[in-house]
């Protein structure tokens, strides 16, 4: 520890003392896969990180960037874990620009954070004045004033997750059959390369670049090819009606039939996910359920117009109806967006029991997706630990969610 901090000395002389940490309680909050840091390091903004860097490259240090903590548990074991670099005091939304539909923050900002300070921004469209006498609110084109933006993206833990986090790993949830994923949402990135140079790609405007678009290069790689201190993402404004229809059947079948028909059609829906019993329980339905045992949902987000909406409803109701649905519900506006918070934080659903449950992913080519989740269904129904099943139907991707069980007698934890 001495010789470590001995070579982080000349670090703590530029960025100061108060950056760093090396108090072996609060390094333990920060361990990596049961690997605690040697050092934590809280950067104030990419002048700093790229200090951090070339310390680090000069001395032969390992470094592990850090926002929240919620995509830790991804990847490989690293082999060591010298230091850790948290995001959490770059926390500053640079450039808000909601006339241009573009927003520039850094890395540690918050997820929600960002989508609350959108929800609130005035996004008014002004048709061009005639004359100067003219008042401008004669002559607004849309009756959705002052009506807000978002942020087109719809990751896990979406409540705690930093922006930073969410781009280096690519995360996305159920919306992304809408909205695609982060990439596409992605205008600019300013990074700090292995040995420490600042990099900046992209910009404000859609075609920004000229060649290979390295912005992009960075959505997942997860900090492998340099630590990502700011972002510029386009924005859309906030749709004018949001609701979600729940079906209900008595079977994964059933399920499944109705959510291919919705893709089969025009239909637009921000998403369509097969829920299954477990998850129909973990999740905030309430009471619309009407609390029966095995039953398979499907959930559809809608997202637009309220016309379009309507529509939307209309005819899935029909189609559930026409497949055997022994149930239907929705959910409107602050209800809506409760329910795929839920859905958002369903991974954690296992921690009423156990403060780690297992998560994994099944990918898979769409035409694939009744066979493989009904052999993967058939085949934890018959382990003992409860699972929650999200099918994102349209994108080739289901999360599967395993609490552990305690054995009786032996005490052990059994995964499968």
């Amino acid at each position: 520890m001495v010789d470590l901090l001995e070579k982080l000395r000349p670090l703590s002389e530029r960025i100061g003392a108060d950056r760093m940490e090396t108090d072996a309680a609060i390094a333990a909050a920060y361990a990596v896969d049961g690997l605690r840091p040697e050092a934590v390091i809280f950067p104030r903004n990419t002048r700093e990180v790229a200090e951090v860097v070339k310390v680090a490259g000069r001395e032969h240090l390992s470094v592990i960037p850090w926002g929240s903590g919620t995509k830790m548990g991804m990847g490989n074991v690293p082999s060591r874990v010298d230091l850790v670099v948290c995001s959490s005091k770059m926390n500053h939304m640079l450039d808000v620009d909601t006339a241009n539909l573009t927003i520039t923050v850094e890395a540690g900002v918050k997820f929600r954070d960002i989508q609350a300070r959108l929800a609130t921004e005035d996004d008014r469209c002004y048709l061009p004045l005639e004359d100067l006498t003219t008042s401008q609110d004669e002559l607004i084109c849309s009756d959705r004033a002052n009506s807000g933006c978002f942020l087109a993206m719809d990751p896990p833990f979406c409540e705690t997750a930093t922006i930073g986090g969410i781009v280096a790993v690519n995360s996305s949830g159920p919306r992304r059959l809408l909205y695609r994923f982060p990439r596409d949402q992605l205008l600019g990135a300013r990074f700090v390369s292995p040995d420490g140079e600042i990099i900046g790609t992209g910009g404000k405007t859609v075609k920004n670049v000229s060649g290979y678009d390295i912005s992009k290069l960075m959505v997942g790689s997860a900090g492998s090819l340099g630590y990502i201190t700011e972002m510029t993402f386009r924005l859309l404004p906030l749709p004018e009606h949001v609701e979600t229809l729940v079906l209900t059947f008595t079977s994964f079948d059933g399920a499944c039939d109705v959510a291919e028909m919705v893709l089969d059609t025009t239909l637009l829906p921000a998403a369509v996910e097969i829920i299954n019993p477990r998850a129909c329980e973990a999740l905030p339905l309430g009471d619309a359920a009407g609390g029966e045992a095995g039953i398979y949902g499907v959930a559809v987000a809608m997202e637009a117009f309220a016309p379009a909406v309507t529509r939307m409803k209309k005819e899935i109701l029909d189609m559930g109806r026409h497949k055997g649905a022994v149930g239907d519900f929705a959910f409107e506006e602050d209800d809506h967006r409760r329910f795929w918070l839920g859905v958002s934080h369903l991974q954690e659903f296992g921690k009423l029991n156990d403060p780690q449950p297992l998560s994994f992913q099944l990918t898979y080519p769409l035409s694939g997706t009744r066979d493989v989740v009904s052999h993967a269904e058939a085949a934890l129904a018959e382990s003992p630990m409860p699972h929650a099943l999200m099918v994102h139907v349209g994108t080739g991707g289901s999360v599967v969610t395993l609490s552990h069980e305690v054995s009786e007698g032996e005490g052990e934890k059994r995964v499968i």
